[in-house]
């Protein structure tokens, strides 16, 4: 028996974990779990893996019987379940004849794209093929980019990725639980907090970091730029804040003063239902204890306040100093020599006339082409290397283009190719998405099982998984740059998501721009201008990690107009929207709408982490199934009390379009008007479409263009009202 070790990056997660798996004579084994020795972040990064139920279950996923394995035409109506299996080359030249004439009679503009990057997707194939096409209409990640975006417009810079430090000695978690989704993180949090690190959690729920937190505010759902506007006024009234950096470095602090008397704490606490006090205490800490740092994801965004609050969330930690410091918030830069994602989207090759056609993009400005060129310029004045466009720009807005689906407003929209993406579960209101979807003259899916999404798609294409294909993965916005190799070669006829971006191209005249006859060609030449092939960057020590600069900005200043950080920014006003932050009481919720509150008393909160799963996939892995065979959801026992629901008991959770069944878990961690759901629940046991609806807490989520954040569009996952009453069925 001949063992060999390979070297991946695991695609299971958005996290990217690089460790060691074992092949048997080509036969996938799983991850190297013996002991590493030769470096502490190796061994690290080894413990970590050893406690991911993903990464263990990985040869379970990769051998599955319910893989999809070879090209599937559908048979007979779609959504019926009938499959033809055909070639690749049939599949690709119908495709293309389908995609060419909707093309020529509708303009490019009619083909929707989604996809997530996850599966080690490479999905800055997807951005090439998108713009050689000619279509602005890609349907992005609902819940993250706000930040990314944010920082560049006023900063020229991301900051994102927290870099926690020795000198680290504050760090604010902002809906956020890195005990669940990033253990790493709060491995290294654990381990300063035994040197006297200060934690600051600000989360409606009693996570984990909450309990170890120095302080916990439990804040109202989708408050939270209320309650960092209170911390901010607290700061500057009482002189808390880093008068050099401010003075030097930046911009509007005298018009972000008069902003936030609007917000003093004691009025902040009424909104957030926080203490005062702690209000002024969670600032105080931060303030005080320097090098501060902020870690936000998900929570943060998935609000209707996503831009005002991020927008404090950066004015926080540029009134305190905590900028590109030792142990504060990193400017991120990207790495110096790669080819970068940037280099290879060929954005240019898109019209500014047709980019501008992108659905939600003159009303949700931030993700827009225009906006994107802004922050190009922005950009070029901090570095030479490009900016790409990935993560940050050219997202239509979803739930505007499902309706142009159904409607043909502003025009009519009639093919999408879902790629690593299942839109029936990840984004909101699926039942009107559904339609839309069965509304299409063309949908093409690919994916690694056959999802609720791909059932009612007119093909499927079988995808290599992570452990099948090549990754080159981080140099755009962050120095890091890691390579992972195949484990395996990808088994029956799957295929990488590059095969299908090429194969397309070439068969609608992009000939030129497809050189590159396998990924792991594009990637040399990626690594070309280090003077490797991707085979010799594995060979060494696939990676190159480069250490982080500070104070970057003493070089050339900020990339804004101003040359500052921009408090109040001169872009947002540019927009037409408010340039400094504020709070407005989203529609929809107890304060703002009485009536509906009676009938829907309660908030509910969607998207908390279940370590065991990623978003909707895993359900068919009967080793992680065993473990969490059903959706759950939390509720206080005062609630569970009051409603006649006990711990365990099966309950509909209810909104105004549609309920949802759940098994209640009682959680003393969430105020007793709060609901936390899990999502990406279906059934892949049951094949009838009405599983799909009856745990998918998503079914029941409202993603009217009007309830969005006005200025990205972001949908809200997260403070929707509702009810709940015991399934009695």
């Amino acid at each position: 028996m001949t063992i060999e070790t390979k070297r991946i990056v695991c695609g299971l997660c958005a996290t990217h974990c690089r460790y060691r798996v074992r092949v048997d004579d080509g036969r996938f084994l799983g991850a190297d779990l013996r002991k590493r020795t030769d470096s502490p972040t190796a061994e690290s990064w080894r413990k970590i893996v050893a406690a991911c139920p993903r990464a263990i279950a990985a040869p379970e996923f990769l051998y599955h019987p319910e893989r999809l394995n070879y090209p599937l035409k559908w048979a007979g109506e779609r959504g019926g379940g009938r499959w033809q299996r055909i070639s690749w080359e049939q599949a690709l030249d119908e495709i293309t004849e389908k995609l060419a004439q909707i093309r020529d009679k509708y303009g490019p503009e009619a083909l929707a794209i989604t996809s997530s990057g996850e599966q080690n997707s490479a999905d800055e194939y997807r951005v090439r093929f998108q713009s050689l096409f000619g279509t602005p209409n890609f349907l992005g990640p609902p819940s993250c980019g706000v930040g990314m975006t944010l920082s560049h417009l006023l900063t020229g810079w991301m900051v994102y990725l927290p870099y926690i430090r020795p000198e680290t000695r504050c760090i604010m978690l902002l809906g956020a639980n890195p005990a669940a989704a990033a253990p790493q993180l709060w491995n290294g949090i654990r381990a300063f907090q035994k040197f006297g690190l200060k934690l600051i959690v600000v989360d409606p729920r009693g996570t984990d970091p909450a309990v170890e937190a120095d302080l916990w505010l439990q804040l109202r759902p989708g408050t939270d730029a209320a309650l960092l506007l209170g911390m901010i006024n607290t700061i500057i009234s009482e002189g808390l804040h880093d008068k050099d950096f401010v003075d030097k470095w930046c911009y509007g602090f005298n018009r972000l003063e008069e902003r936030v008397i609007d917000y003093p704490p004691q009025k902040v606490a009424d909104i957030t239902g926080v203490p005062a006090e702690k209000i002024r205490g969670a600032a105080r800490m931060y303030a005080t204890n320097k090098p501060g740092l902020i870690f936000h994801v998900n929570g943060l965004e998935e609000q209707a306040n996503a831009t005002q609050a991020l927008h404090s969330r950066y004015i926080l930690a540029a009134i305190t100093g905590n900028i590109d410091i030792p142990g504060g918030d990193a400017l991120l830069e990207p790495h110096p020599s790669v080819r970068l994602v940037a280099d290879v989207e060929l954005l240019d090759r898109m019209s500014d006339g047709q980019k501008n056609k992108m659905i939600g993009g003159e009303r949700f400005k931030l993700y827009s082409w225009p906006v994107f060129d802004r922050l190009r310029e922005i950009v070029e004045k901090t570095r030479e290397r490009p900016l790409s466009s990935f993560w940050i720009a050219g997202y239509a807005h979803a739930p505007s283009v499902f309706r142009a689906m159904i409607d043909g407003e502003p025009y009519p929209v009639k093919a999408m190719i879902t790629v690593a993406k299942n839109p029936l579960l990840t984004f909101p209101n699926p039942k009107l998405i559904y339609e839309a979807l069965m509304k299409l003259e063309l949908h093409v899916a690919m994916d690694v099982f056959m999802t609720p999404t791909c059932r009612i798609a007119d093909y499927v294409l079988p995808a290599a998984c992570g452990f099948e294909k090549p990754i080159i993965h981080g140099g755009d916005y962050f120095l890091h740059l890691q390579a992972g190799e195949a484990a395996i070669a990808p088994l029956y006829e799957r295929k990488p998501e590059y095969y299908l971006w090429r194969e397309l191209g070439i068969r609608l005249g992009q000939d030129e721009y497809w050189p590159w006859k396998t990924l792991e060609e594009a990637y040399d030449y990626r690594l070309a201008p280090m003077g490797v092939t991707f085979r010799e960057f594995m060979d060494s020590k696939g990676y190159d990690n480069l250490p982080l600069r500070e104070r970057k900005y003493e070089e050339k200043g900020f990339g804004t107009p101003t040359g500052k950080f921009e408090l109040y920014s001169t872009v947002l006003e540019e927009l037409g929207y408010d340039p400094l932050p504020s709070y407005t009481e989203p529609q929809r919720r107890p304060v703002s709408d009485l009536k509906l509150a009676k009938g829907f008393p309660l908030t509910l909160l969607t998207g908390g982490r279940n370590r065991r799963y990623y978003h909707s996939q895993g359900r068919q892995l009967e080793s992680i199934r065993k473990r969490s065979p059903d959706p759950i959801a939390q509720i206080n026992p005062q609630l569970g009390s009051q409603r006649g629901i006990n711990d365990g008991d099966w309950m509909w959770i209810e909104t105004p379009i549609g309920r949802a069944k759940f098994k209640c878990r009682y959680f003393r961690g969430l105020d007793p008007g709060v609901v936390q759901a899990e999502h990406g629940w279906w059934f892949p046991e049951e094949p009838s479409p009405d599983s799909l609806w009856r745990s998918n807490i998503n079914a029941v989520l409202d993603d009217d263009p009007d309830l969005c954040d006005p200025v990205s569009g972001n949908f809200v996952l997260r403070g929707q009202l509702c009810k709940v009453y015991k399934a009695e069925d």
